[in-house]
């Protein structure tokens, strides 16, 4: 039904399409099956893709939109890691700034609009104040937002953002929206935020772990060791803590551990929860009803979050960057020869870009041997995801949009991230290539966790914060308030438009 609107919606405006874009395939996960964990049947759906993937589909039109000011509110949680900009380009700058800056300019003059980005970065939950202020005034301020994680969820269940599945000529079964996400955290056939090509914010929030070249040639010998436990299914947590266990040094001799010695592992306290997601585990996710259930109690679950926690009260081996002295950040003790491991996210990357640490980067490892994949969780304080607020007026004009963006940004932007911008800057040998592929074909959403239902994450994290393995105890504490905010959260979510 929604490709018979969009068409109509096509027709009526009797344009030609255009083609557009760069020739090179981008480098992504979206083309693949939609993976789950391990207790769920794996999703044989594909993204639908057109013949020519560089032609504008039919059902995309390209009205003429006589200079309306598209505009696009961004937010994050974390001013100072806020590394691309989508909608606050500039011309002249990496190849990225310059990909971003020919697709914005394309929808410019093809669709004869203006776009404008503006920035509201805050620690605060600044994107919830801006959005629901112009919803209650009836301001149709923004036509599109990138809005913070947790932002996002507060937004949804205030009612504040239409639903993607049910907007105009927005086709969330394309490649260039990410499957993945749209499988975990459709509730009820609903969909109020998603994420994909049209932003990078999200893509780089995905965790995986960093390691030093040199000191594992040191210590253990050829770096190709790692990659290809990788390749035969053997990177395990287990292996990692061997090699972690095996790496603590005094290098100051002050007979004192601070952040200006030799660590095997260096983590902050948010890494519990990507230990947790890591092992294909979720607080909660979708049950074959379409509604959301908590699964944060299994036996698994409580494995991967007690057995990462028992690894960091190694204080000699294992350092917590938050809570570093010495006067090194967690940042300075990677790139300065400080830790063999990193548990790190995408977003981190360009730290290391000029110094003359050799690294390698390894996806997070698996919990346990059995396990049937690796898997990519997502840092919730960096990410953002793309919505609409209920107040966004002329849903055919907002949704051509959106889509024409979407289109062109697999074009043009996803090559200038992949193979122009890690490959060229970021990523220093081809397995490490290899392993960002790998990463991202097996990337997950943590329904409970953008929803923070029943405050479980903070549950998680306090465990980290006091070196705490007592996850029964959490558990018993939180298992009825969690299934009680899950309900209602259900509820809410099944409310009809």
């Amino acid at each position: 039904m929604k490709r018979i609107v969009c068409l109509l919606f096509a027709a009526i405006m009797l344009l030609s399409v255009v083609a557009c874009g760069e020739k090179t395939p981008p480098v992504t996960g979206d083309t693949t099956p939609a993976v789950t964990d391990g207790s769920d049947p794996v999703d044989t759906t594909e993204a639908v893709t057109t013949e020519d993937p560089n032609k504008l589909p039919d059902y995309i039109p390209t009205d003429t939109y006589d200079g309306h000011e598209f505009v696009v509110l961004m937010t994050n949680l974390n001013p100072d890691q806020v590394i691309v900009r989508d909608f606050k380009w500039t011309e002249g700058g990496t190849v990225l700034d310059d990909a971003l800056y020919k697709r914005n300019m394309q929808a410019m003059e093809t669709l004869d609009i203006t776009i404008t980005g503006i920035e509201n970065y805050s620690s605060s939950n600044s994107g919830v104040a801006d959005v629901r202020k112009a919803n209650t005034a009836g301001d149709s301020n923004y036509d599109m937002c990138i809005i913070s994680t947790y932002d996002a969820g507060k937004l949804a269940l205030s009612d504040d953002l239409r639903d993607l599945r049910d907007f105009g000529c927005i086709d969330l079964d394309q490649v260039w929206w990410d499957q993945n996400m749209n499988r975990d955290i459709t509730v009820n056939g609903k969909l109020y935020f998603t994420t994909g090509d049209i932003s990078l914010v999200a893509t780089q929030a995905m965790y995986n772990v960093v390691f030093n070249k040199d000191l594992f040639r040191e210590k253990f010998g050829e770096t190709s060791t790692l990659y290809n436990l990788v390749k035969e299914g053997n990177w395990t947590f287990d292996k990692m803590k061997e090699y972690v266990l095996q790496i603590s040094e005094d290098l100051d001799g002050n007979e004192k551990m601070d952040s200006n010695d030799l660590y095997g592992m260096v983590y902050i306290h948010s890494s519990v929860i990507a230990a947790l997601g890591m092992s294909g585990e979720r607080m909660a996710r979708i049950d074959e009803n379409g509604d959301i259930v908590v699964s944060l109690g299994t036996e698994r679950a409580e494995a991967a979050v007690v057995n990462f926690i028992e690894l960091t009260q190694d204080k000699e081996h294992v350092y917590n960057g938050q809570t570093a002295t010495g006067g090194l950040t967690a940042v300075q003790m990677f790139s300065e020869g400080h830790c063999l491991f990193r548990w790190i996210e995408h977003i981190g990357f360009p730290h290391f870009r000029d110094t003359e640490l050799e690294y390698g980067i390894l996806p997070l490892p698996k919990s346990d041997p059995a396990q049937d994949r690796y898997y990519t969780p997502f840092g919730g304080w960096d990410a953002a995801f793309v919505c609409i607020p209920t107040s966004t007026e002329n849903e055919e004009r907002t949704s051509a949009i959106i889509e024409y963006l979407a289109f062109t940004s697999r074009q043009i932007v996803t090559p200038a991230y992949y193979e122009k911008t890690l490959t060229g800057r970021y990523v220093r040998d081809d397995e490490s290539y290899d392993m960002i592929t790998l990463e991202m074909e097996n990337r997950g959403f943590d329904i409970g966790y953008i929803y923070n239902i029943g405050n479980m994450k903070n549950a998680v994290e306090n465990l980290s914060k006091g070196y705490s393995t007592a996850f029964s105890s959490m558990w018993n504490t939180y298992k009825r308030s969690a299934e009680t905010a899950c309900k209602a959260t259900n509820a809410t979510l099944h409310k009809e438009d």
